[in-house]
């Protein structure tokens, strides 16, 4: 979920939006919000115009502070790095050429 805030840093995500994106459930993706919101990492911002005169849902919007950035991107590289496929092994036609001998 970092990274749908580091792709599109300054632009504000919606709930509804993550879920798509992430394939999380609804309780997950507002569970994750709700820890960042409380680390300081992101900002929560409700939505004043979005009222039930007003006929929609409440509209809250996330987005992420500038100081969790640069934690943000270590995180992110490092989950990169560790889930990263393996690469794949090269397959030997003759097992006697792999360890450098010849028939």
């Amino acid at each position: 979920m970092l990274k749908e805030f580091v792709d599109e840093l300054g632009e504000p995500q919606y709930g509804y939006k993550l879920m798509q994106s992430t394939g999380f459930s609804s309780a997950k993706t507002y569970q994750i919000l709700a820890r960042l919101t409380g680390a300081g990492w992101l900002t929560r911002h409700d939505d004043p115009g979005a009222t039930p005169e007003s006929g929609g849902p409440p509209r809250i919007t996330y987005t992420m502070r500038p100081q969790a950035v640069p934690r943000a991107r270590t995180l992110i590289q490092e989950a990169q790095e560790e889930f990263s496929p393996a690469p794949k092994r090269r397959r030997v036609r003759n097992p006697l050429q792999a360890f450098g001998w010849t028939s």
